[in-house]
């Protein structure tokens, strides 16, 4: 048996490994849910300094655990299941984790998103698992992380049978972001997800974004009214050794909620992920989105499990 050895993130070959990675992972829980999917970990990368935040552990040449810190206090791990190692791993990736959190803390440099702050997530170390997920409950447990009452609400869509063409009011237009709509695209999404806090997504960032190998530019749904300005959109990502479409994110802006535009962008990607092949659309969203746990069941997805929090204080 090889030995386990970990290090940090290191750019493109990296990120193609996390993306296999997610799709192993993604088959070996099926038909349970997983953690990060192919689009997470394609959405996650750009946006902040991965060579940090960003921890690997291998098997010899095997990628087989992660840890991955989203400041100010978001721990994302995820290790292969029914690794032998699978504990003592997952103490290496929360002693990690902490330790960076606390230096984060103590500097007070990082903001807290205002919807952490709704939920009361201040000083402490959040992660996260899925019901279903016993080896992962019990490693929290005995790094005496306690269930908070909010969780991550995780659905389906069945894409094998036909989608309708989402109807549209007059001068209303669905398309996909060309290299000259970079600004306006960023500006649509800063704007969908302002009532959160303010978004890390910049110009480069999103263009680093559409260079990511499994990015689909014809995913990247727009809805433009008759002025030529964005409305809504979404991204979906392909896994296509499992045959999943999965998105990340959805928005509107916040002036033209209630409309049914988030549901002809998200209707509109499906039917183009189902054009590719895909049986099985996923997404998920926070409990306290009211909005989005209206509009996925809207768009004919049903609950399959929830991803609860979990909260261990900074001391």
């Amino acid at each position: 048996m090889n030995q386990l050895v970990s290090r940090s993130y290191a750019g493109t070959p990296d990120l193609n490994r996390l993306i296999n990675f997610a799709q192993r992972t993604t088959q070996a829980r099926w038909p349970q849910s997983t953690y990060k999917k192919v689009g997470d970990v394609a959405w996650g990368t750009p946006g902040f300094d991965s060579n940090i935040n960003i921890k690997l552990w291998f098997e010899g040449a095997d990628l087989v655990a992660y840890g991955w810190l989203e400041p100010p206090h978001s721990i994302e791990i995820d290790i292969q299941p029914g690794l032998t190692k699978y504990d003592s791993v997952g103490d290496e990736i929360l002693k990690w984790a902490e330790n960076r959190l606390h230096v984060l803390a103590t500097t007070g440099k990082q903001a807290i998103p205002k919807a952490h702050m709704i939920l009361g997530y201040e000083m402490v170390s959040l992660t996260m698992a899925l019901d279903s997920d016993v080896q992962r409950l019990s490693l929290l447990k005995r790094h005496g992380y306690q269930r908070a009452e909010s969780f991550d609400v995780l659905y389906r869509r069945d894409l094998t049978a036909s989608i309708a063409v989402p109807k549209l009011g007059f001068g209303l237009l669905l398309r996909h972001p060309t290299d000259a709509d970079l600004d306006a695209r960023v500006d649509v999404h800063r704007a969908s997800w302002s009532v959160w806090g303010p978004s890390a997504l910049t110009v480069a960032s999103y263009r680093r974004l559409r260079s990511a190998p499994v990015y689909d530019p014809e995913l990247d749904v727009v809805l433009e009214d008759a002025k030529g300005r964005f409305l809504a959109y979404c991204i979906g990502w392909l896994d296509v050794a499992n045959g999943f479409g999965h998105f990340e994110p959805v928005g509107c802006r916040p002036d033209f909620t209630g409309r049914g535009y988030a549901r002809a962008v998200t209707i509109e990607g499906m039917r183009r992920m189902q054009a590719r092949g895909m049986h099985t659309a996923l997404v998920a969203t926070a409990s306290v989105n009211a909005r989005a746990r209206v509009l996925y069941p809207s768009c004919g997805f049903v609950e399959v499990g929830r991803v609860h929090h979990y909260t261990k204080g900074i001391s």
